[in-house]
């Protein structure tokens, strides 16, 4: 025989999170009722608020399947009343993607920009195949994608690791390392660095061996074992910083002192057949940059000032790192730029 149901059961009562989904779209719900009022007849503005209502009736029942019911018709409520103002999930995509967009626009234009080291000018500090951040924000708040400032509130140092735009080629990125600001004199005898007539401070040399990757789309066959002289380096006046460290090759190069002529853009240079010892003074606007390796970087000393307008920001980190033949170097992932 079969038994007859219980007529006092009470009907299973909703889940919290149930609830909380079906107020949260009852809000949606409203919010999209009253931005399109306007466009709605009074019978249709009553039927929303009609099928809005039966949402918070089914809850005060803490009847499951009455709040299933009610989510239901208020779905269909506004697909018939509101559908022309509901997003598809593909709008709503298309909206995110746009405003992921929208960020990474600002967070570029403004703040940070990512730049990729295509040569070894700058080992060890940075090698072939570094990717790093840079702080567009170091110097000043710059209107994006010129060389203009809305305001500025620092200026390059002696020892920051700068990017800025090739002055003999402006579609052209570099990286190089501040070695003189404005008024300072500089004077390159061969592997000193003089500033002020002063030499930059150097620990001992250090025989070493490294490793120079092949450049982005080269063949790995163009990738070089070097021999140097690694020397711990502080740059001018730094007393706060901490060292860095240069190369200079143990193997023969042609070695020039600086300055060799004294018509470089952005310096104002001895005539060197006057001068026994000439030297450049920086010009207001102006910083010098050299490479961290010495005698394989093409830097200030060969086409001479940078101007300050044409930096881009100060070096902060290594967030990649991954060479032709070495592969992904875990070890500088993370490694910060000094």
């Amino acid at each position: 025989m079969t038994e007859a149901p219980d007529e006092g059961a009470r009907a299973p009562a909703p889940d919290p999170r149930s609830v909380k989904e079906a107020r949260r779209f009852a809000k949606d719900a409203r919010r999209t009722r009253n931005r399109h009022q306007r466009a709605l007849k009074p019978a249709e503005l009553e039927r929303v608020d009609s099928a809005i209502a039966s949402i918070e009736e089914a809850i005060g029942l803490g009847d499951k399947l009455e709040l299933a019911k009610a989510v239901r018709r208020l779905e269909e409520t506004l697909d018939d009343v509101l559908g022309f103002a509901r997003k598809s999930p593909a709008r709503e995509l298309a909206e995110a993607i746009l405003v992921a967009f929208l960020i990474a626009g600002v967070l570029r234009g403004f703040v940070f920009e990512a730049f990729k080291i295509p040569s070894g000018s700058m080992i060890p500090t940075l090698e072939v195949g570094d990717q790093i951040f840079v702080n567009k924000l170091a110097y000043g708040l710059r209107v994006p994608f010129t060389t203009q400032w809305f305001v500025t509130w620092s200026a390059p140092k002696r020892g920051d690791v700068v990017v800025f735009l090739f002055p003999k080629d402006r579609e052209k990125d570099y990286i190089k390392r501040v070695v003189a600001v404005p008024g300072d004199k500089v004077r390159v005898d061969h592997r000193d660095v003089l500033i002020n007539g002063v030499p930059l401070a150097r620990g001992d040399a250090v025989a070493r061996s490294y490793f120079e990757d092949a450049e982005p789309g080269e063949s790995i066959a163009l990738s070089t074992m070097r021999r140097a002289y690694a020397f711990s380096e502080r740059c001018s006046g730094c007393t706060t910083r901490d060292p860095y460290t240069v190369l200079y090759s143990a193997e023969s190069v042609e070695r020039r002192s600086f300055p060799q002529g004294f018509e470089l853009p952005g310096l104002d240079c001895a005539d060197p057949f006057v001068t026994e010892k000439p030297e450049c003074t920086v010009r207001p606007g102006f910083v010098f940059v050299m490479g961290d390796n010495r005698d394989y970087s093409s830097d200030g000393r060969e086409w001479g000032g940078v101007p300050i307008d044409f930096v881009k920001g100060r070096a902060l980190f290594v967030w990649w790192s991954r060479g032709e033949r070495a592969g992904v170097r875990w070890d500088r992932i993370g490694q910060s730029i000094d």
